[in-house]
């Protein structure tokens, strides 16, 4: 492992809020910061008519020489601040594209960056940026809005969320090492959408199993059951629940306000609910949850493979980290 987390910052206070979150997950895990800053070329205007050529070459490179210093002075003044290994990587081009190309550079365990939109349920309340580093990057991303930013930098309390896929078991190495790292305890939860036709209150009917839910969340249960064992065998407090739901986005912010986690943990572009984490579902979440968000997007496997790896990923890991 590298050991390194990447941050981006942009010189906004926004930007900045993702600093102590990131800080403390460097501490608890021996890890370098990697402050990442790109700077956007101003887009050259040639007239027609005269020979004059906007913007001015010599702005473009105050301007750039300005965003440098400034990065360079944001590292020495961290490193001072939390004695942490610091670097400075400044990059010039498209912000989401260099972000996750710096962190393919430095093999970045975690990308920590805030988001924020301009209200309402748009499509793109994650922000361009986020959005295009959540869908490009098969590195984890910690990720938060301004308001989730504000909350604790020791989560004390991580909620998987799950479909029953392989690949949205790529996000149980990244909880595992948050749960160690902090020495929180998980829950596993799974929000099933009953495989039936017809009316829902007719099949939810306590006396009646037409359509063979029970079976159904059965054998979830038991598959999360399996994960949880897993988990517990690495010395970590582990839960887990499985509901029954027509409307799982619905139920998840109903099942997350009551629970009240500090961080809520998933892997993307899974199966069913999954397929929409970076769509409504994901908006609503990590709009109203108010809450840290860690995804990832685990390159697709078998389920076979999956479960190797995950299995493979527990051996390793020997020690607890102490909080």
């Amino acid at each position: 492992m590298s050991k390194n987390i990447v941050v981006p910052l942009d010189g906004s206070s926004l930007a900045n809020a993702a600093l102590p979150h990131a800080v403390e997950l460097a501490r608890r895990t021996s890890a370098a910061l990697h402050l990442v800053r790109v700077h956007i070329p101003i887009a050259p205007v040639i007239a027609d008519m005269t020979p004059l050529v906007l913007p001015d070459p010599r702005i473009e490179e105050e301007v750039t020489a300005t965003q440098r210093a400034w990065l360079d002075a944001r590292a020495k003044e961290i490193a001072r601040e939390t004695h942490l290994a610091v670097r400075a990587d400044f990059r010039t081009g498209e912000p989401g594209a260099e972000i996750v190309a710096a962190a393919e550079a430095c093999d970045a365990d975690f990308i920590v960056c805030t988001t924020h939109g301009a209200g309402g349920w748009a499509p793109s309340w994650f922000g361009s940026v986020t959005d295009y580093v959540l869908r490009h990057t098969v590195r984890p991303v910690l990720a938060m809005s301004s308001v989730a930013a504000e909350r604790t930098v020791k989560p004390a309390s991580i909620l998987v969320l799950l479909d029953g896929s392989p690949r949205s078991l790529g996000i149980l190495p990244e909880v595992k090492a948050f749960a160690r790292a902090y020495q929180a305890r998980v829950e596993l939860y799974r929000v099933i959408v009953p495989p039936w036709v017809g009316e829902s209150e007719v099949a939810l009917a306590p006396d009646l199993d037409r359509f063979g839910v029970t079976a159904y969340a059965a054998e979830a249960k038991q598959e999360l059951a399996a994960i949880a064992t897993e988990l517990r065998a690495s010395g970590l407090t582990v839960t887990s629940m499985v509901e029954i739901h027509n409307g799982p986005a619905r139920r998840i912010l109903q099942h997350i306000e009551l629970a009240n986690p500090d961080l809520i943990a998933l892997a993307t572009h899974g199966r069913g609910l999954s397929r929409l984490f970076l769509g409504s579902v994901a908006d609503k979440v990590l709009r109203a949850s108010a809450r840290p968000m860690l995804c990832v997007r685990p390159l697709p496997v078998s389920a076979g493979e999956a479960i190797r790896r995950f299995e493979a990923s527990m051996a390793r890991s020997a020690t607890t980290i102490p909080a």
